[in-house]
């Protein structure tokens, strides 16, 4: 174990396959796992393979994860965990949660049991369309639930496959999860691998991938975090993370080995289960002695080194991206970054949509309509922000727009949402928004406000599809696009110094970003936009 613990290679996490069986038919499964597979070492195999791994590299070094298939088809499965825990092993157990029951959890805590994943994809509906199991929603919950009140895991985690059926979805899941009390939640890409290959239609587009980053970056450091899985390089550098918050790593066949439920010696179970990468079985063969002399092409830094990635400048962080999404057949990664990054950059690009096509699209929904236009006195504005009537309304009936009222006689403020198209911003909803230490002049906010705006703007998104006719359009998901606050009753109504700092930091924050003050009493409003704090033309339409 002394040169073990030197070695270049030590074994840092170990997957038991225990079986290919499986209850779900999942659209995404890389191992296309049925109920009716049944190709399994029997309990004492994997036993022996425990013993050698304990004699020759210790235990407490390595995390053994029990996966499948759905592990709990196996009758004896704790036996198997029960034995590695007898020897030390620290183990974990992967799982689409359906199977478990009051007795599981007490074997669970039996064994020692540290820690569990169990897959959510999605709200009802969603998650059992995608796992072809009806009425299995409710049971993953309520074992979630039981598993909390056990009070034994270290570390309860829920997974979460993206795809393009749920990703928006993800707020609402992330929600219930945060109710649930979980310690994580984990998601991955749906990848083009095993059943993935017969759902392409299922696949991010790279406005769902940063939508997903975005996501992420809001909620990583809340009590619930979010983490990536290990899937794919998205830009690293030397000193900088990528967009999912970390480096890009593929340690498969590195620090990371799985025995399958066949015996084969093997690296991550989600890799291709081609003869080549098979490095041997433990029917015949020692598991430690193949993993100490074998494992070379795993080990060989150019092992994904596909032509195109020969003069590639991003060659030394990505190494050709996941082993277990490259394509063995034509030797090349089926996600490449270059790419990725390019259709980044045509994302980003600004759509301009025309102010008559606004105008003749609201006019469609809501008929004639008037509007308040407030110009700026001194120049020709080149940018317009423009209110809905439903929005005009939220925005004064919340301030009490042209009245005196007891609770707009101190400063309030309410988030705008909605959509930036070139030069016209459309402000489509009005949300209010927490203050601290309100006062006639004054008031404060912190990053727990800004939080719960965005989980608001989340909720429009998810509903949106949903909503009367009247909210919906084609100009895409909605945005926080800017505030509105009041300067009430006999406060200046200006632009003040420290109004004009925090507008610049929301500039730099969420780039394109509008700042409205009014008073709702004398019946003055205006708006402010770029890093310079320009005025611009508003446009209040409403009915």
């Amino acid at each position: 174990m002394d040169n073990y613990s030197n070695s270049k290679y030590p074994l840092h996490t170990l997957f038991f396959e225990v079986t290919s069986r499986c209850n779900a038919l999942c659209d995404h499964c890389g191992s296309r796992c049925t109920a009716g597979k049944r190709d399994e070492l029997s309990s004492q195999d994997f036993k022996k393979v425990l013993d050698s791994v304990a004699e020759n590299f210790g235990t407490k070094a390595i995390m053994l994860n029990i996966t499948g298939g759905e592990p709990l088809m196996r009758k004896d499965l704790f036996e198997i965990t029960g034995y590695a825990d007898s020897l030390g092993f620290k183990w974990g157990l992967v799982t689409n949660g359906m199977l478990i029951t009051d007795e599981v959890i007490s074997k669970m805590k039996e064994t020692h049991m540290s820690t569990i994943t169990i897959s959510l994809d999605g709200m009802k509906k969603t998650h059992e369309e995608f796992r072809h199991v009806p009425g299995c929603f409710d049971r993953i919950i309520s074992a979630i639930e039981k598993l909390k009140d056990s009070d034994f895991i270290e570390h309860i985690q829920v997974t979460f496959i993206a795809t393009k059926n749920n990703i928006y979805e993800l707020p609402e899941v992330y929600r219930l999860l945060s109710m649930l009390g979980i310690d994580s939640l984990r998601i991955s890409g749906i990848d083009p691998i095993g059943r993935a290959k017969d759902n392409e239609q299922l696949m991010l587009s790279r406005e769902e991938y940063l939508y997903l980053f975005d996501f992420m970056k809001k909620h990583r450091t809340l009590p619930l975090p979010v983490v990536w899985s290990c899937t794919h390089y998205f830009g690293n550098t030397e000193n900088t993370i990528d967009p999912t918050g970390k480096k890009f790593k593929c340690d498969t066949g590195i620090h990371v080995a799985s025995v399958l439920s066949n015996g084969d010696i093997f690296g991550c179970p989600n890799i291709p289960r081609r003869k080549e990468l098979i490095q041997g079985n433990v029917l015949k063969d020692d598991f430690c002695e193949v993993w100490k002399n074998n494992f070379e092409f795993y080990r060989n830094p150019n092992r994904t080194k596909a032509k195109q990635c020969e003069e590639c400048e991003y060659w030394k962080y990505c190494k050709g991206d996941s082993f277990h999404t490259f394509d063995f057949e034509t030797n090349t990664p089926q996600f490449c970054y270059k790419k990725f990054l390019a259709e980044k950059e045509d994302f980003e690009e600004k759509v301009d949509v025309s102010y008559d096509s606004i105008i003749a699209s609201l006019i469609q929904k809501n008929g004639k309509m008037q509007h308040l236009t407030v110009k700026p006195s001194t120049f020709e504005a080149n940018k317009t922000v423009i209110f809905t009537p439903q929005a005009t309304k939220e925005l004064f009936g919340f301030f009490h727009y042209g009245e005196c009222h007891p609770s707009n006689l101190y400063e309030q403020q309410v988030a705008l949402v909605g959509n930036n198209l070139g030069n016209i911003s459309l402000v489509k909803f009005v949300v209010p928004a927490i203050l601290y230490n309100r006062a006639g002049n004054m008031a404060t906010m912190d990053e727990f406000c800004i939080n719960q705006i965005m989980d608001e703007v989340s909720i429009i998104n998810e509903n949106i599809h949903k909503s009367d006719l009247i909210y919906q359009d084609s100009y895409g998901n909605v945005d926080f696009i800017g505030f509105a606050h009041s300067h009430p009753q006999e406060t200046d109504f200006r632009f003040s110094i420290h109004d004009a700092n925090n507008h610049k930091d929301f500039v730099k924050r969420y780039g394109n970003f509008l700042s409205i003050i009014l008073n709702p009493q004398k019946k003055k409003i205006v708006c402010f936009s770029d890093e310079d704090c320009t005025q611009v033309k508003l446009i209040l339409l409403s009915k």
